[in-house]
């Protein structure tokens, strides 16, 4: 049986393609379509250490589920950030240009990297588990 969307909204997921991040459906304010917000789960962080530097592919860009659209460097430790879903890049979060630490100290809220648009959610879903931090 397939849980209704409304049941999913909100909760935190690991993807089985994209090692070390999490993914968060939400809906737009008139629930017209679903959004994805992706992050670094935080023992992922902590193991890289104190980030230093994020980069990501621009607003607009089409990612491809498993496949980079960007990484968090700390000293010479470089983690690439895999897509858990296939969509376009809708908003990235530009308080981590000033402060990328925001990623070790509150991953799962402020730290989040970017929201994504996917294409077809259903078949991403499939590659979810829930995420127990």
């Amino acid at each position: 049986m397939v849980m209704p969307i409304s049941a999913l909204v909100g909760k935190l997921f690991v993807s089985k393609v994209s090692h070390g991040m999490w993914a968060r459906l939400e809906q737009v304010t008139d629930y017209s379509e679903i959004l994805v917000r992706v992050g670094l789960r935080k023992d992922i962080a902590d193991f890289v250490g104190t980030i230093e530097f994020v980069r990501a592919l621009p607003k607009g860009r089409l990612i491809t589920r498993g496949h980079p659209f960007g990484s968090v460097e700390h000293g010479m430790r470089v983690v690439l950030l895999r897509s858990p879903v296939s969509g376009w890049i809708v908003e990235l979060n530009e308080k981590l240009r000033e402060k990328p630490e925001l990623i070790n100290e509150d991953p799962y809220g402020e730290g989040w990297i970017a929201v994504l648009k996917p294409i077809n959610y259903e078949e991403d879903l499939k590659y979810f588990d829930e995420l127990t931090k």
